[in-house]
């Protein structure tokens, strides 16, 4: 019986830890990185380029709208 209970004791200790490191690093991920690090310069660069390609597509956008006749903005 008593090994019955350190397996189970066992299995739920590591059941608790994957789920709180799983959580743990849920909570941390969203937390901006300080600027100046490398972390920083890359999430930087990377939202950067997306401002870009989303500005490119929208003027291609308005263009092709107005080419048809169409102003909606």
């Amino acid at each position: 019986m008593n090994g019955v209970f350190h397996f189970i004791r066992f299995v739920a200790y590591g059941v608790a830890s994957v789920a709180i490191r799983k959580s743990w690093n849920w909570l941390t991920a969203d937390i901006d990185p300080i600027p100046g690090s490398k972390e920083f310069e890359i999430e930087y660069h990377q939202t950067k380029q997306k401002y870009i390609r989303l500005n490119k597509k929208k003027e291609e956008y308005n263009e092709a709208n107005r080419q048809i006749g169409r102003d909606d903005d």
